[in-house]
């Protein structure tokens, strides 16, 4: 992930693209920024929950400038909240998560809600980042209550 970040931006400032600029430099920082401080280089997993937090900095700035009445600044952030959103894996679609669910308290035997902890890590090791974590502990509840 870093390094298709790196060529995109480079190819972004040669194109002279503004929110490709931004968007992928503001990417690039953020990743660069937590592994200074965690002092380790990010795998694709760490670098992926970065770009998506980014992605998600930039779409609400862009509703924040909606509700302000300034529509063009608006448009450029979430122009690059998609630039962002396009790089990430494709997530789950809700109709999958009763299955995926049920197969992960199978596989752990959870029969109750304390147990939804080890359901849930079951769930994040066997799918990573295509999981929308919301979706997903609506289900586990669901399905232990």
């Amino acid at each position: 992930m870093k390094e298709e970040l790196k060529k995109l931006h480079q190819k972004a400032r040669i194109d002279r693209d503004a929110s490709g600029t931004q968007a992928y430099g503001a990417a690039l920082a953020a990743i660069q920024e937590g592994e200074v401080r965690a002092n380790e280089d990010f795998d694709e997993a760490k670098s992926i929950a970065v770009v998506e937090k980014e992605a998600g900095k930039f779409k609400e700035s862009a509703e924040a400038f909606t509700k302000a009445g300034r529509s063009e600044k608006a448009a450029e952030l979430q122009a690059c909240a998609d630039l962002l959103i396009a790089l990430l894996p494709a997530k789950l679609e809700e109709g999958a998560y009763p299955k995926i669910v049920s197969e992960a308290i199978a596989a752990v035997g959870a029969t109750s809600m304390k147990e939804m902890g080890a359901v849930m890590a079951a769930l994040k090791k066997d799918h990573g980042t295509a999981l929308d974590m919301k979706i997903a502990s609506a289900a586990v509840k669901d399905a232990l209550a």
